[in-house]
Order: C-alpha cells, then sequence, then structure tokens
C-alpha cells in the first residue's frame, strides 16, 4: 500500500512517517508537497481539511483520502477521517480500508487486530503445535484469540455440529455489515481459545476463493484481537495470499520434507517468516519460546506495537 503524506505539522509528520515506515513493510511512504501529481497510486493523508478544497478538488480527492481530525467535531460524514491521535495500527486499519475500497480488491484486515498465519511441513501435527502456540499467545498478550483453519480437513469443529450453511451466513453478515450476524459463530474452550462452529472434517473455509477468504478475516479482525490461521500442509493460492497479508508466518519443520515457501512466498514476505524446528525433545521448548519472541519482540508481555504509537499521542 502506498500512502502520499501532506501534514502541514512538520513534527508530528516526521514521527509519523517513522512509526508508518517502521510498523509494516507493505506500507511505502511518500511526502508529497502541493503538487498532488505526486501522490499518483497512492492515498492520501492529510490535515488539510475538506472545507479548505474546493468543491470540485474535494470530490476528486475524497475517494482515495484520509483527513486527519483534531477533534469528532471536525469530522464530515461525506469524508474519511480520523483522530490525530489515534493509535498507529488504527490508522494504518483505516487506510487500508480506504485504499482496498479505492482500488477495488475488497476489504482488508483491521489492523488492530493481530493475523498470524502457521504452515508445516505435515498435517500430523500442525493442530496440536497450533493449539499450543495460539495458548501461548493468548497467555503473554490476552485479548480475544481465534483458531481459524485453512486446510482441507478441520480439526478445531465440533463433534455433534449439524451439517449446515453456518459459514454462508457468517459470509453474508460480514458482506452487508451486519456486526450482529457475527455472534454465536464461535466457540471457546476451557482455555479461552474460539474457533468457528464448524464440523469436524472436510473444511468449507478451504474452499473459498480470495475474496471470500479476504472478506472472512476482515470480518472476524473486527471482533477478535488476534486471529491464529492454522494452513497446515495446505499451500494453495489462496492461503498464500493470506500469508503475505499476515504480520508473521510461523512454519513447523522437521526437515523431512520439501515445502518449497521460499518461492511460494517470495523475497518481501520471507521476511515474516519464522522457522521452528522440530525435534521431539526438549529443544522443541526453547524453539517455541524463539518463535514467541520474534512475535512480540521485546514485549513479549505486550503488544510492541500499541507503544509504538507513543511518540505520535505526545
Amino acid at each position: 500500500m502506498r500512502v502520499g503524506i501532506m501534514i502541514r505539522d512538520t513534527e508530528y509528520r516526521d514521527a509519523l512517517v517513522q512509526k508508518l515506515s517502521s510498523y509494516d513493510n507493505d506500507v511505502f511512504v511518500n511526502i508529497i508537497g502541493d503538487n498532488i501529481k505526486d501522490a499518483s497510486g497512492s492515498v492520501i493523508l492529510t490535515d488539510v481539511s475538506p472545507a479548505e478544497l474546493q468543491n470540485k478538488v474535494l470530490a476528486a480527492l475524497r475517494p482515495r483520502t484520509l483527513f486527519i481530525v483534531s477533534s469528532h467535531a471536525d469530522k464530515r460524514d461525506d469524508c474519511s477521517c480520523i483522530f490525530k491521535f489515534c493509535s498507529i495500527h488504527e490508522m494504518i486499519s483505516e487506510l487500508s480500508l480506504l485504499y482496498n475500497r479505492w482500488r477495488g480488491i475488497g476489504p482488508g484486515i483491521d489492523h488492530s487486530s493481530r493475523l498470524i498465519c502457521i504452515c508445516s511441513e505435515s498435517d500430523s501435527y500442525s493442530s496440536a503445535l497450533c493449539r499450543s502456540l495460539a495458548g501461548q499467545i493468548l497467555y503473554r498478550a490476552g485479548g480475544s484469540t481465534l483458531l481459524l483453519p485453512l486446510s482441507y480437513i478441520n480439526d478445531y469443529g465440533i463433534d455433534d455440529m449439524l451439517p449446515g450453511n453456518s459459514l454462508s451466513r457468517l459470509l453474508y453478515s460480514i458482506r452487508c455489515g451486519r456486526d450482529q450476524g457475527l455472534e454465536g459463530v464461535a466457540y471457546s474452550d476451557s482455555y479461552g481459545l474460539s474457533s468457528l462452529l464448524l464440523s469436524k472434517g472436510r473444511n468449507p473455509v478451504a474452499y473459498l476463493d480470495e475474496e471470500e477468504l479476504r472478506m472472512l478475516i476482515s470480518g472476524l479482525s473486527g471482533k477478535y484481537d488476534t486471529i491464529i490461521a492454522d494452513a497446515a500442509s495446505c499451500f494453495r493460492e489462496e492461503n498464500i495470499a493470506v500469508m503475505k497479508t499476515s504480520e508473521k508466518i510461523v512454519l513447523f519443520e522437521r526437515g523431512r520434507r520439501k515445502t518449497g515457501i521460499e518461492e511460494m512466498l517470495g523475497d518481501e514476505a520471507m521476511k515474516k517468516l519464522i522457522r521452528v524446528k522440530l525435534t521431539g525433545g526438549t529443544e522443541d521448548v526453547l524453539a517455541m519460546d524463539e518463535c514467541l519472541r520474534q512475535i512480540f519482540g521485546k514485549g513479549i508481555n505486550e503488544s510492541d506495537k500499541s507503544s509504538d504509537s507513543k511518540e505520535i499521542r505526545k
């Protein structure tokens, strides 16, 4: 996503540019001057008030411009606006939604939610390790956590769940913007980990196309603080696309099979990859701890990204 910055408050602008650039490798920031042509192909983030623009100019820029306001009273219903001192992930979330609407590529994830993708050499141990990692993330980061199966077999379902079209109803509710449709779509186990109300066995999520899968994750990201998507060894193109939009990608491997994940992800997404080599011994505990450290960085007991916004909030 390309973001053109047109902000007159230079101190705030410089701090914001630094945070936006360091927060996500997929965000490309460009400071633009008076010439709006410098923002070609970019969404625009500006502290210029809509009232300062001529109607013709405003109409042309409105679809791709996020206006920064200092108070809720300055917001306009006909423009995309955001509070000046919001958190950095809220700002990226709004920019992402605006960018996707403008480019017509469908909804994006709410960046106040953390999306972590899990994959492995074999399905036989992926779900157990995914649950273990999810439990540690829930314990250390808190908040609500959802396990989302992306492989063809759902290991997170319910034995006595009756066949139905609950996933279709969920997608319909998300597409229509009905938040109440997200209630009652998941259950929580004794550890507090949530999963969608789907049957075990054949997983309907694995048959969604890319647009439907993005829409599902986008809708769920507004409800859960962390989404852990378990692709196991299902490296279909739609799952690879989700991995590329995730915050981190964790690969559990024993070294017995070649996944070719380097070619599938590409150089940019490979920067997000965390390899966890399993031996079946006590070293696995240390490997899992190292994985958590790479996910959370130094602030392992709290979201390091919430602290990233302190400089901007000053």
